[in-house]
């Protein structure tokens, strides 16, 4: 029992050290008996809310209608982004804002784009984002799951962090060596830059 309560009061106090966003808390700091439930560690499940909270804090800031649209979920600093924008513009957006949350150690986007005129050649798009993906799991210099990347009516887009300047330049000329890439748009981190270390697959 002192050890529920105990839990309580821990969560409490840490709830209440992060920027109220305009939402409910409710959902956002989990419950004693979901605690009890949770694989994870005590101090894991808050810094994953705290994650989830300051993306939040931070999509709030551009629209406030975010807050109803994108559902953001972190599970051991990985990151799921869920819901609906109206265009691919905005799907980049969030993932970009994603990665640049502190704690965040990778991200999956699977937001919908209900405008889909946005997109104009989406068959051309994939190939290129495949095409980039295969130069990156060949090349052994590179930690390819350190990098989020997707291509936008040729634009590809690049997201990561990258363990040393030589990886990153590598990754950018991969990218550059691909057929029919229109722009190259990188938000690459080094890990040297980061105070969060973790945030990288060793």
């Amino acid at each position: 029992m002192n050890k529920i309560f105990l839990i309580f009061i821990l969560l409490f106090t840490l709830n209440s050290c992060v920027p109220v966003i305009g939402v409910s808390s409710v959902g956002m700091i989990k419950t004693g008996v979901e605690v009890a439930d949770d694989p994870r560690s005590i101090g894991r499940i808050v810094d994953d809310n705290v994650i989830e909270k300051s993306f939040l804090y931070k999509i709030s800031q551009i629209d406030k209608n975010y807050l109803l649209k994108i559902k953001a979920d972190s599970l051991d600093g990985r990151f799921i982004l869920k819901g609906n924008v109206k265009t691919v513009d905005e799907k980049i957006q969030m993932t970009k804002i994603a990665w640049e949350t502190d704690g965040v150690r990778s991200v999956e986007n699977i937001i919908v784009v209900d405008d889909q005129s946005s997109w104009k050649d989406k068959a051309e798009d994939i190939l290129i984002t495949s095409q980039f993906k295969v130069a990156l799991i060949s090349h052994k210099e590179v930690k390819s799951n350190n990098f989020n990347y997707t291509t936008i009516n040729k634009n590809l887009y690049i997201f990561g962090i990258a363990r040393s300047e030589e990886e990153k330049q590598i990754v950018l000329d991969e990218a550059e060596q691909i057929q029919n890439v229109e722009e190259v748009i990188s938000s690459i981190f080094l890990k040297e830059d980061l105070l969060n270390n973790q945030r990288l697959n060793n």
